[in-house]
């Protein structure tokens, strides 16, 4: 038999599934794959306009001839949908690398275009990453398609990065099914347009801020955004580099928190944690003592060391290690009764953040149910093993874990 009468008698057999099988055959492959198949039969012309999910990632553009192609791709993808009869998208993933900034700027006016198109097909999971490498050269970031999207009521994720954005006055952000959001190298213009965002959100579970700016400074008093009640749902929230004021008083229901702590985000303003298990958190030996008083049920506790871009240092003088390590005058609850892990990244031994050692010392002293303490450094092993072997244990079951890079 030759091998295109096999191929063709597989494709037959293929054909005989029930649609669902084989719409859920296409979802497992690229978009342009997927395609491709309406020429396979009559019975394939419009099955792959039925995948659920509108996947393009990893799409790089040097010229506009490449970018063009691209665009009618997306544009026909979209349209073939719709003329099929299918008015329901579940997920629109869009990862483009521009080669400049005329490339992002030209072509953020289709990606406008296509956010409202899957909007009204009750999409509910937007990814948006278009974006240009820096190469050392100042990059124009583009604005972001809000009327449509801040208004979707069907949209339960959204994953945004290389955005500028901006809330017209007279915009009412009304996202009822959000549940997880994502933002990473995002420009809000003032304080409140932030604030906005997160206020138009209220059973919002997951929450990730990294590398948010401001490029107004905010007139508005901070009274205000702490007597909001947003946020009551949130969950989980990872907060690092986030130059907007969070409003941390409203995290009292967490489970999980990753959060870098500076001048704006202080223990002192911190509600208390009653659900709190997981808390990832950067050095500083009093600082971390101080939250730990916050976290009565915490369970997993992750330290490390803010670095700058080359040098193992800390990042801002307000985390300075003292000089002198005096032991706490109160252990933290959650070290006599539940916390069972502890990894200590970045770990450092020698000169003033010698007090990492005494705080690994005070943990394993007071952890009365700790099971596992990981400690990760670029130190000497047996400096380090030296100091903390000899410790006693409040857990007589505790393991303790030293690794070196050197």
């Amino acid at each position: 038999m030759s091998k295109q009468k096999i191929s063709t008698s597989v494709i037959d057999r293929i054909s005989s599934f029930p649609d669902d099988i084989l719409i859920r055959i296409l979802s497992s492959l690229p978009i342009e794959q997927a395609c491709v198949t309406s020429i396979l039969s009559k019975r394939w012309t419009h099955l792959w306009c039925f995948v659920p999910d509108l996947d393009f990632t990893k799409t790089k553009w040097k010229d506009q001839e490449s970018y063009s192609r691209f665009e009618e791709f997306v544009f026909s993808v979209l349209y073939s949908r719709e003329a099929a009869g299918n008015h329901s998208i579940n997920t629109f993933i869009l990862d483009i690398e521009y080669d400049s900034s005329e490339l992002l700027l030209d072509g953020i006016k289709n990606i406008h275009k296509w956010v409202d198109i899957v909007v009204k097909s009750k999409v509910q999971n937007i990814h948006l990453y278009p974006h240009v490498p820096l190469n050392g050269e100042e990059t124009i970031l583009p604005k972001f398609p809000m009327s449509s999207i801040l208004s979707c009521t069907t949209l339960v994720v959204l994953k945004l990065r290389w955005f500028n954005l901006t809330v017209v006055s007279d915009l009412s952000i009304r996202l009822p099914s959000l549940k997880t959001l994502h933002l990473k190298e995002i420009y809000f213009d003032q304080q409140r347009d932030f604030m906005m965002l997160l206020d138009g959100c209220p059973v919002l579970e997951d929450l990730q801020l990294c590398y948010i700016y401001m490029t107004r400074q905010s007139h508005h008093s901070l009274d205000d955004f702490e007597s909001s009640s947003m946020l009551k749902k949130l969950n989980r929230a990872d907060i690092t580099d986030c130059e907007c004021y969070f409003p941390v008083k409203s995290l009292s229901n967490l489970e999980f928190l990753r959060i870098k702590l500076s001048e704006v985000y202080h223990p002192r303003d911190f509600p208390t944690f009653n659900n709190l298990t997981w808390l990832v958190l950067n050095y500083d030996w009093d600082i971390v003592v101080q939250v730990l008083h916050h976290c009565p049920k915490l369970q997993n506790l992750d330290l490390y060391q803010v670095r700058g871009e080359d040098e193992w240092e800390y990042e801002y003088e307000f985390f300075a290690e003292k000089e002198n390590w005096a032991n706490p005058k109160f252990v933290p609850s959650c070290l006599t009764s539940n916390l069972t892990t502890c990894t200590m990244w970045d770990f450092a031994y020698a000169g003033q953040q010698r007090n990492h050692i005494m705080l690994a010392r005070f943990i394993l002293e007071n952890a009365r149910v700790l099971q596992t303490m990981k400690i990760w450094s670029n130190s000497k092993r047996s400096d380090i093993e030296s100091q903390l072997s000899p410790c006693p244990k409040a857990s007589a079951t505790c393991q303790l874990s030293i690794n070196c890079h050197i």
